[in-house]
């Protein structure tokens, strides 16, 4: 699931980057297109309409030559924020800029009927006054959204021009203060667990007679508190210049007298463990890794849990493996872990 998620956020990453970089290449595009436009028309007025592009001659030419201004200040400024949209001083510069061509923008729509009249020669105050009562409810419509606007650019202002620290003191020291009351929690459940275990398994063991049956029962118990359906403790053996992990003890795990099962450090899941020092759990089981025989018939566990039995000085003696129909936990990878130094003992 994490995994899938980095890469979920790589992907995204990545997408941003892809829509930026096009963002910055065709604005710009548009924006030197648009210079170069408004530059010829001023050399040579109307030259759109010399090469059969567009007829700009039943266009106003200031309006035109205006809205030529406008388009090309619009895709620069575009090109401007693909570039610098990471830049908090460039995003507050921004909002500001907004907010004053939003009150000018207001101010030239208060005043639109006067200077529409007047480039009509029209200065009866009666109908300038009718006028301006018509087009007051446009007005405040404009103000109200403007005013909307206003409140959450400034909302985002005070955001942007916030100390990042500042915004994340609060949220870390009580996700970590949860965290640890969890695993606090969590670690006394596997203490108590523990030496639940380990009270039954010494109880198990107390009266062995031989190293030999004190490892019988140690596996018998620990395959009875694990409630596993097959168990198998493998020792380590020399075996000239090699060191051999060798079938010992099995629980409900039977194995003809002249067969021997054993592993090369590196070879096989115990192998693998063996080598490493280090514990596992699997529940992906290679087919016939194991079968349980039962008056029911034949059946294949579905999780597996090996761990190391590592001394006092950081030998290891052997492997246990156990097997369940159930799934393993973490949890009980670190209280087998705990139990199995039970095996060190006398060897």
């Amino acid at each position: 699931m994490k995994t899938t998620q980095k890469k979920t956020n790589i992907r995204r990453k990545g997408s941003r980057s892809d829509i930026r970089l096009y963002g910055i290449i065709g604005s710009g595009i548009f924006a030197a297109l648009f210079t170069i436009i408004i530059f010829l028309e001023i050399k040579f007025p109307n030259i759109l309409s010399l090469v059969g592009i567009l007829d700009t001659k039943q266009f106003n030419r200031e309006t035109y030559l205006l809205t030529l201004r406008y388009l090309d200040l619009t895709f620069f400024s575009a090109c401007i924020y693909f570039i610098l949209d990471k830049s908090k001083p460039f995003n507050i510069y921004l909002g500001i800029v907004f907010l004053f061509m939003c009150i000018y923008s207001i101010w030239d729509i208060h005043e639109l009927p006067t200077l529409i009249l007047s480039s009509m020669e029209i200065t009866d105050d009666k109908i300038i006054g009718q006028v301006k009562e018509v087009a007051n409810p446009t007005f405040y419509t404009f103000g109200f959204t403007f005013a909307i606007l206003f409140f959450f650019l400034f909302r985002l202002i005070s955001d942007l021009m916030k100390d990042p620290e500042d915004q994340i003191i609060y949220v870390p020291k009580y996700y970590n203060k949860e965290n640890q009351e969890s695993e606090e929690e969590r670690a006394d459940a596997i203490k108590e667990r523990s030496q639940l275990i380990r009270n039954n398994i010494h109880a198990a063991i107390v009266d062995s007679t031989d190293t030999a049956d004190k490892d019988q029962k140690l596996l018998n118990a620990i395959c009875k508190e694990f409630n596993v359906s097959t168990g198998i403790y493998y020792k380590v053996i020399q075996k000239g210049d090699e060191q051999l992990l060798e079938y010992t003890k099995g629980f409900a795990f039977y194995l003809p007298d002249n067969d021997k099962i054993s592993y090369q450090f590196g070879e096989g899941l115990p192998g693998q463990v063996a080598k490493t020092k280090s514990s596992i759990i699997t529940n992906n089981i290679p087919e016939k890794y194991i079968n349980v025989v039962s008056g029911l018939g034949d059946s294949s566990p579905q999780s597996l849990m090996i761990s190391p039995i590592i001394n006092g000085e950081n030998t290891l003696i052997g492997v246990v493996e156990l097997a369940s129909f159930k799934s393993f936990s973490t949890d009980d990878r670190e209280i087998l872990d705990k139990v199995t130094i039970w095996f060190t003992e006398d060897n």
